[in-house]
């Protein structure tokens, strides 16, 4: 009975870790999206569906409801921690851009208290 516990939690384990955003891991380097003004530009125009997007930022524009919805579960820390640092430079240096992220992805505000808390943390 102990054998088929130990094989059902690990099964769930791996399900669970399976469960993140691996495949974002790494693929954009925020420093250089924080430095690149026309790169942080032409990123916002594919998010805000102004503009063509590349692989990595599609893969990212596609997540961005389930992330929003589901108060970032999957995101690993690592992700957690580029988004916040992206989310307040983009706050303070664009916050026109910010505005139009945030009326396309939350138009009705049910997001805004759990992602306030989420920056905070």
């Amino acid at each position: 009975m102990k054998l088929v516990a130990v094989v059902i939690l690990s099964a769930v384990g791996v399900v669970l870790a399976d469960e993140k955003y691996r495949d974002l891991d790494d693929k954009l380097d925020l420093s250089e999206v924080l430095s690149n003004d026309r790169l942080l530009q032409s990123y916002a125009k594919c998010l805000l569906n102004k503009g063509p997007c590349t692989p990595e930022v599609k893969q990212i524009k596609d997540k961005i409801p389930e992330v929003l919805e589901t108060h970032c579960a999957k995101c690993t820390d690592k992700q957690k921690e580029a988004g916040k640092k992206l989310a307040q430079e983009v706050k303070k240096r664009h916050p026109k851009i910010w505005a139009e992220l945030v009326a396309l992805y939350d138009p009705e505000g049910k997001y805004q208290k759990a992602f306030q808390q989420f920056l905070n943390n």
